[in-house]
């Protein structure tokens, strides 16, 4: 009898998952996709969305179509409560009944957690959507055309997605020199990190040092171990009283999971992420597997500021393999992969050099290190960015993400 798997997010995780799925599994098996969005929007290029580097069209793709040519439905609806014990999700528009389910709704971001935080009812910016983006750079143009300013670039308390906000920072830099501006503008970075390059993982390496002259060199000025009290239209204002001239901020904040799994008792923790035993399946709900930003990490590390494990698109990928090959042994027998201890590989743009680190596994001591700075790193990202999204228009073969 034919099993029916449901996979919650079109995203980097989402995407993956329902590909591999229908590789592993015969067509006997139906896979559905169920997500508020029908566009696949490469969230890393989202930073040169801002620096009006980058068009959105070029980092977009409708999902719905290529999915179903290749065997699996999609459904456009916002899921707003988890049923596990009747094996359900309930949507807005409907409700979705399953055998195995995979979690890969992404994060919903908390800018109610500090007074006057995010673009819609605070006063600074962000770039995890594409209209984010186009409000942050229509901003950050009309703060540079007033000729001089305070420009502040920020991961708020408990904030995982760490990297790019260094990488805006750094663009921005770029933009003045060239611009001949520079000298008029003071650039500031503040984190919740205990050190620059931190990242929620105890660091990678000499990466830290090679951040901070970087910093240096642009003369950007950085404090770690940030609490944000509150933004205001005149300043970013920190819990130590300091205060930063705000002409125009964009600030990380801290992330949820989702808010349909919350309070479920044994699915999710009390934001939203979901547990995952060493195959990715939740712990209770064995039926029920979780990839990218929707898998509960406890942070490893303790820091004097909450720090998130940030989960990049290409580990949520990789773990999208590992759930759907787990999935595939629950269902046809066989032996199931392990999945919690990856590899990252990560690359930062400064718009005129970049920064590329490879570490494996994640958390350290690694087995494997690698971290360089330079223009192939730069022009490595973009080629990158084209070659992943003709990939998903074209049918092109997609990069191995390590399953």
């Amino acid at each position: 009898m034919g099993k029916n798997i449901l996979v919650l997010g079109s995203s980097f995780g989402g995407y993956h998952s329902a590909l591999n799925l229908r590789k592993h599994l015969t067509r006997e098996h139906s896979i559905t996709v169920v997500s508020s969005d029908n566009e696949f929007t490469f969230i890393p290029s989202l930073p040169w969305v801002v620096m009006g580097w980058r068009k959105p069209s070029a980092i977009q793709f409708p999902v719905a179509g290529s999915l179903r040519r290749k065997g699996i439905d999609f459904v456009q609806d916002t899921i707003v409560r988890a049923d596990p014990e009747n094996n359900r999700v309930i949507g807005e528009k409907g409700e979705y009944e399953y055998h195995y389910l995979i979690a890969a709704t992404g994060s919903e971001l908390d800018y109610e957690a500090i007074p006057g935080l995010g673009p819609k009812k605070g006063y600074s910016y962000s770039f995890f959507s594409v209209e984010e983006a186009l409000n942050a750079r229509d901003a950050l143009m009309g703060a540079i055309n007033k000729g001089a300013g305070s420009l502040v670039f920020g991961n708020a308390q408990g904030a995982s997605c760490l990297g790019p906000v260094y990488e805006m920072a750094m663009m921005v830099d770029t933009y003045l020199r060239r611009k001949l501006l520079r000298n008029r503008f003071k650039l500031s970075l503040l984190t919740n990190e205990p050190y620059l390059g931190h990242f929620g993982v105890n660091g990678f390496g000499k990466m830290t040092r090679m951040l901070e002259d970087e910093f240096a060199d642009r003369d950007i000025e950085w404090k770690v171990n940030c609490k944000l009290a509150q933004v205001t239209p005149e300043n970013v204002e920190l819990e130590d009283g300091e205060k930063l001239k705000n002409d125009f901020s964009l600030i990380v904040p801290s992330f949820f999971g989702s808010h349909a799994y919350i309070g479920i008792e044994g699915l999710s923790n009390p934001r939203g992420f979901i547990p995952g035993d060493d195959y990715l399946a939740n712990p209770k709900y064995q039926n029920i597997y979780a990839v990218g930003v929707s898998l509960a990490f406890p942070p490893p590390f303790e820091t004097q500021v909450p720090v998130g494990v940030p989960k990049t698109g290409q580990m949520s990928a990789e773990m999208a393999g590992v759930a759907a090959h787990n999935i595939a042994a629950d269902i046809n027998g066989g032996p199931k992969k392990p999945g919690k201890d990856f590899s990252v590989i990560c690359i930062a743009d400064a718009g005129d050099t970049g920064f590329y680190l490879s570490a494996s596994p994640l958390l350290p001591p690694r087995n494997k290190l690698v971290h360089k700075k330079g223009k192939r790193a730069h022009w490595m990202k973009i080629a990158f960015e084209k070659y992943y999204m003709a990939s998903l228009r074209y049918g092109l073969p997609h990069l191995d993400f390590g399953w």
